[in-house]
């Protein structure tokens, strides 16, 4: 329960400007999909780029790329805008992603159970797939849904080793499968999604890690967009929601490892950073201790410092100083994270 009436005043101006905060994440986006005037049909068409089209254009910066999972994340932020604003605005371009995702399936996913980054684009089929199924009360994806959901509980059951990370962290991929289980009631899903954190984390006397322990990666090339500790403590709140031992460790042993303001990485820090709030905003929604707001805000309140267009789009860092699609996901993901719905 909050107490401190600042921090309870921050939080009520964050919920007032959650749907503005869309709204600006939701039209950069759109700068980033891949449409008219820059192509009308095709294998594109509605793909979302990793970053804005017509102003990498104009400066010869950056190709138009294609993406599957930024293009997913897109649908998930679009379909957050029209949960919290009852407006339809961005439904065309939710319609042409879905319809990119569609004709691109077997290129990115294919009926092959191959572990790849097929895996990441799966977790993201289940998590923006169910959350477009839930505010649009549409379920003609389904599907693909239930295909994408059915290889990564095959992975998640087969494996023996928590090594992966980023693309490959199967934490994020146990948290996606729990929260599509639930949506789509699929009892298998929940089934080795709670074993596999009772296994990895419930079990264990030390789950987690200093945060400012984590590894970093070393260029050049590749991400590090992902708190493993992060995505322990999201799929131990959604896998165990109910049971006590959850609420004792997310208490006992993942807040005292947590850092008191942004943490500096060698790369990716601000999607880094946003995601280590996601997680911290969920265990407040959980657990109620205002003690994760303190830390919630004050990596919130750098990354507000950092969006100087004040647009809710982001860069991956400082030394990549273009927005991204896929940072302006993670930015309103954590945004999203504190606020109950």
């Amino acid at each position: 329960m909050v107490k401190n009436s600042e921090l309870l005043e921050k939080l009520d101006h964050h919920r007032q400007d959650l749907k503005a905060h869309f709204r600006k994440a939701s039209k950069f986006l759109v700068k980033c999909q891949i449409t008219k005037p820059y192509i009308e049909r095709g294998t594109l068409h509605g793909c979302v780029c990793p970053w804005e089209i017509a102003e990498s254009a104009e400066e010869g910066a950056f190709p138009i790329v294609e993406d599957f999972h930024d293009t997913l994340e897109a649908i998930w932020v679009w379909s957050h805008y029209t949960k919290v604003s009852r407006e339809q605005t961005f439904k065309p371009n939710i319609d042409w992603a879905w319809e990119y995702i569609v004709k691109n399936w077997k290129r990115f996913i294919g009926e092959e159970e191959t572990e790849d980054k097929s895996l990441y684009d799966c977790s993201y089929v289940l998590f923006s797939g169910t959350f477009y199924e839930k505010v649009f009360n549409d379920n003609k994806y389904e599907k693909l849904i239930l295909q994408a959901g059915d290889r990564l509980e095959t992975y998640i059951s087969k494996l023996k080793s928590t090594e992966g990370r980023e693309y490959y962290d199967p934490f994020w991929i146990t948290y996606c499968l729990s929260l599509a289980g639930k949506s789509l009631k699929q009892r298998e899903w929940l089934k080795t999604a709670e074993t596999f954190v009772k296994r990895t984390i419930t079990d264990r006397e030390k789950p987690f890690s200093r945060i400012e322990r984590e590894p970093y990666h070393r260029g050049p090339g590749g991400h590090d967009f992902f708190s493993k500790n992060a995505n322990k403590a999201l799929a131990l709140i959604s896998c165990l929601n109910q049971e006590k031992i959850a609420k004792e460790i997310i208490l006992k042993k993942f807040l005292p490892c947590l850092p008191k303001k942004f943490a500096s990485r060698h790369a990716d820090e601000n999607a880094w950073n946003a995601h280590l709030a996601t997680a911290i905003g969920k265990s407040y929604v959980f657990i109620g201790n205002e003690e994760f707001l303190y830390r919630y805000f004050s990596i919130m309140e750098e990354l507000e410092a950092r969006d100087v267009q004040k647009s809710a789009a982001l860069p991956r860092s400082s030394s990549f100083s273009r927005r991204e699609s896929w940072v302006t996901f993670f930015y309103a993901h954590a945004y999203a994270s504190v606020l109950q719905f």
